[in-house]
């Protein structure tokens, strides 16, 4: 708890420094979730592929939004990225474990307010009001909230550093082909095999099993908070930020 507190002091001045930036955050989430209010009658009856890709991408990367210069991943070097401010902070006196924390403060400030409003928005405003009971939305939406943990737990582990071809232009185009590649393919596979998509299966499974959707998006999070929580204090202990 001591090392939370710590973590949430080093981070007032860049939180304070980006408030334009969070809202602005907010305001494109809440577009996205605009969107999806207005087309989930005709996802729940027909399916788009499209649907899914912005949800997943929503609920998965939606922390990419720009932040400020000196607290954005960037170049810092030849095959070299991360957080101007992750490279001062770890050239002070502070733990890695306070570090690591307050890069999850951070994209926990971006993402939980517009995801967990946005959820209650799409509820309300959505035929899932009629479909699901209000425990088979706190499943629905931890599905979702889980998400944002296991998969955008990436953003501040990127804002760690890393070092490599991969981080090197051509290899982040690679990358980004390759995962937009794979995101299209586990879409169209779902909704060839099935008639419907991810959204679509996981309001299934959270009207019907909300217990078992629960524990599992619960036992996901806690999960992905571990693994890249541990892998962000090894690329500290060994990268070479000089």
């Amino acid at each position: 708890m001591n090392n939370w507190r710590k973590a949430f002091e080093i981070t007032k001045l860049e939180l304070h420094q980006s408030i334009y930036n969070i809202l602005l955050a907010y305001l494109v989430t809440g577009l996205f979730i605009a969107m999806f209010v207005t087309q989930m009658p005709t996802y729940l009856d027909e399916g788009t592929a499209l649907y899914d890709l912005l949800f997943l991408l929503v609920f998965g990367s939606s922390p990419l939004f720009p932040k400020l210069k000196s607290f954005e991943t960037q170049h810092i070097a030849h095959q070299f990225i991360a957080s101007p401010i992750v490279v001062m902070q770890n050239h002070l006196a502070i733990p890695h474990d306070t570090i690591v924390k307050s890069r999850l403060i951070i994209h926990g400030c971006y993402t939980f307010p517009a995801h967990l409003l946005g959820l209650i928005i799409l509820y309300f405003f959505t035929p899932l009001v009629d479909m699901l009971s209000v425990g088979s939305f706190i499943a629905f939406s931890t599905i979702w909230l889980s998400l944002s943990i296991f998969i955008g737990y990436l953003v501040p582990r990127l804002s760690i550093g890393v070092r490599g071809f991969w981080v090197s232009n051509s290899g982040i185009s690679i990358i980004l082909l390759v995962c937009c590649m794979l995101l299209f393919l586990l879409i169209a596979m779902v909704h060839s095999f099935s008639s419907h998509g991810i959204v679509y299966w996981s309001i299934v499974f959270a009207k019907d099993l909300p217990i078992l959707a629960t524990c599992i998006s619960i036992i996901i999070a806690i999960l992905g908070y571990v693994l890249w929580i541990t892998k962000m204090k090894k690329v500290l202990r060994k990268l070479n930020y000089s």
